[in-house]
């Protein structure tokens, strides 16, 4: 018999999927193109061909011996968000403004050996990935919902299963197995605001020193740190009074609303290799090797679900509670090249990462289970761009854009999920040591995000399509002593 209550709060640990457990969030941090620099934006990944200021710890480190003296770098940051949803063919699109400082390094140069050879030194703060984001997503689900999600792959044990609680599911027998059944599978209205908020920083170290006049060597270290928050009201409602004469326990459903919270506390550790030729101001060509980064998360988490019944009555349950697990990103490879004349330089790059090779570890079985999905579902991603710098010959300054695209990590490809990134900057030299840098950098993709567990004939009625086109709007100063 089914117990009544009105509140039920749980610690729990093991038996409850939250937000975390979805291939979403690894994705978050295995991302390329970092703001990094004004400079470095405007030129996108084809600055792996330029590297020779201070954004250079995040590109080739290399070139940083290329700069000759020492260097102070920083600069600021605003984007404008604008994220449309694509949910069971219903579009939403709402706007956010957000500003952030961007950077911050000091270079410091050298000479050593009885050839005077070039040496470079540098720590700098970077921003890696601003998550602030709003979107709603709206539609009506025939297929599958959020209640039909709770009691095929929710708790099996009855006092922790909140739509067996609320009055929206029935447990049954057969033979000495038991389990949950609800009549409230499909054709159901769903609304939801979704809300999320922190960033990824990082702080580099970098040593760079030329083993003869055409080649030099670089090895630098970065620690991360940062916080992911997300709020999420979910709202699901028989609208249509179809399920207006169906009860469970004595109660008529009408709609259920649901408050979901997750605080994401994460660092991490990384480091890379790199090499950088050189022939004279004509032409350069680098590589890098970006080692896996190593990260640790700490969550709390919160859910409160309330049904609401035609009666006028409402019940809710809710539980909070908080998990940790590790999680390493794959390797980085990456080249650029660039050839410079009468003033103009024409830059490529290109950077591989194989997102399959992510990985958690040290985590709740559920969790662990997503490794595989990750192999099923992922492929590797390859970003490619163009971009050319131009110094102006009868004004101190120069000009500069960029193209670049990275491929989809998805196996089953979704429009737009490759992220196409144009940029045009420039700068303006204010004496012979200050240079003041600009950059609008438009950006335009696609994620494919989980709004619930589903089987997987379900999946396409349990996800939706979240793209984002943010502008980046950028200024910065490089000042060289």
């Amino acid at each position: 018999m089914k117990k009544i209550i009105t509140l039920v709060v749980c610690i729990i640990c093991a038996n409850v999927a939250v937000h975390a457990q979805f291939i979403d969030d690894a994705l978050r941090y295995a991302k390329s193109n970092p703001i990094v620099s004004p400079r470095a934006a405007a030129l996108n990944v084809a600055f792996y061909g330029i590297s020779d200021d201070a954004s250079a710890m995040l590109f080739n480190a290399a070139g940083l011996t290329l700069i000759g003296k020492s260097e102070l770098n920083v600069g600021l940051g605003f984007t404008r968000n604008s994220s449309e949803t694509d949910y069971l063919n219903f579009n939403n699109m709402l706007k956010t403004n957000v500003e952030s400082i961007t950077n911050a390094a000091l270079i410091s140069s050298f000479q050593f050996g009885s050839n005077k050879r070039n040496g470079a030194i540098g720590i700098g703060y970077f921003l890696e990935d601003d998550f602030v984001n709003t979107f709603r997503l709206t539609g009506v689900n025939n297929n599958y919902s959020m209640i039909a999600s709770e009691v095929d792959f929710g708790p099996g044990n009855a006092d922790d299963n909140w739509a067996y609680q609320l009055y929206l599911a029935d447990e049954l027998q057969n033979g000495n197995q038991f389990y949950f059944a609800t009549p409230y599978r499909d054709s159901l209205s769903q609304s939801a605001m979704v809300t999320e908020k922190g960033g990824l920083h990082n702080v580099t170290a970098a040593f760079a020193y030329d083993v003869n006049e055409f080649v030099a060597l670089a090895f630098s270290i970065a620690g991360k740190w940062g916080n992911y928050g997300y709020t999420r009201e979910f709202t699901e409602r028989d609208s249509r009074g179809i399920y207006a004469n169906t009860n469970v326990g004595g109660f008529v459903f009408d709609n259920l609303q649901t408050h979901e919270t997750l605080n994401q506390k994460v660092s991490g550790i990384t480091g890379s290799v790199n090499i950088m030729a050189r022939l004279e101001e004509f032409l350069r060509f680098g590589a890098t090797i970006k080692f896996p980064t190593w990260y640790q998360f700490e969550e709390e988490f919160t859910a409160k679900y309330t049904a609401n019944y035609r009666n006028e009555q409402s019940r809710f349950y809710e539980f909070d509670g908080e998990s940790s697990y590790n999680l390493r990103t794959p390797f980085v490879y990456a080249a650029g090249l660039s050839v410079n004349t009468l003033g103009l330089t024409f830059s490529a790059g290109v950077e591989y990462t194989d997102v399959t090779q992510m990985e958690f570890s040290d985590a709740l079985p559920k969790v662990m289970a997503l490794n595989n999905n990750i192999i099923l579902d992922l492929v590797g991603q390859t970003t490619w761009g163009l971009g050319a710098e131009y110094q102006i010959p009868i004004f101190p300054g120069m000009v500069r854009a960029s193209y670049a695209k990275t491929t989809s990590p998805y196996q089953q490809d979704i429009p737009n999920a490759g992220v196409e990134n144009f940029a045009i900057g420039g700068s303006v030299f204010v004496g012979k040591n200050i240079r003041i840098d600009g950059v609008m950098r438009w950006v335009d993709y696609s994620e494919l995000r989980t709004t619930y567990t589903s089987p997987q004939e379900m999946q396409q009625y349990a996800r939706y399509t979240l793209t984002k086109s943010p502008l980046n709007i950028m200024f910065g100063m490089a000042y060289r002593f």
